[in-house]
């Protein structure tokens, strides 16, 4: 097979796509680093993301997903390194299905709690903590979504090019 010459505005459009990608990793990266919070009644606490290590894997994994939204948004048009970018946007976008879906289960069991397990739900404790990490995790579900039209549009482009000229 010999190269396949992708048109300008499909490069544009995956280029505005990693744009929002990016900005979609980034905020999720934000509300989740500053998702924390203090309570005194009815007993001390304080909820952070760090508590557990599936909140620091989703900011992590959205950390690298914004590294690497920002470098293939800024590299050039006609860097060899594009020829990786499916290949890396596919395993990009593994990681943050599947730390987005950890998350979530994480933050179910702060909703609700688990009574077999004795953890009790701590959500109506420190409600804006729970605002935020569902904030985070919906706008990284973005990110995700994001990354899947990347892909779906850089295939499409590569494997039937005449349908998006």
């Amino acid at each position: 097979m010999g190269d396949v010459e992708i048109p300008a505005l499909v490069k544009q459009i995956v280029r505005g796509l990693r744009g929002l990608a990016f900005l979609a990793t980034v905020l999720a990266t934000s509300f989740m680093a500053a998702s924390h919070e203090k309570t005194i009644f009815p007993f001390a606490y304080k909820a952070d993301y760090t508590d557990l290590m599936l909140f620091k894997a989703f900011l992590g994994s959205n950390i690298a997903a914004s590294l690497y939204s920002f470098f293939f948004v800024c590299l050039p048009p006609k860097s060899l390194l594009w020829r990786l970018a499916i290949v890396l946007d596919v395993i990009m976008f593994g990681l943050l299905a599947a730390m987005d879906s950890a998350a979530i289960a994480a933050a179910y069991l702060h909703k609700y709690g688990d009574s077999q397990a004795l953890w009790p739900p701590i959500c109506s404790q420190v409600p804006t903590y729970c605002y935020r990490v569902i904030l985070a995790i919906s706008i990284g579900l973005g990110g995700v979504f994001m990354f899947l039209l990347i892909i779906i549009y850089s295939i499409s482009a590569i494997l039937n090019p005449l349908i998006l000229v």
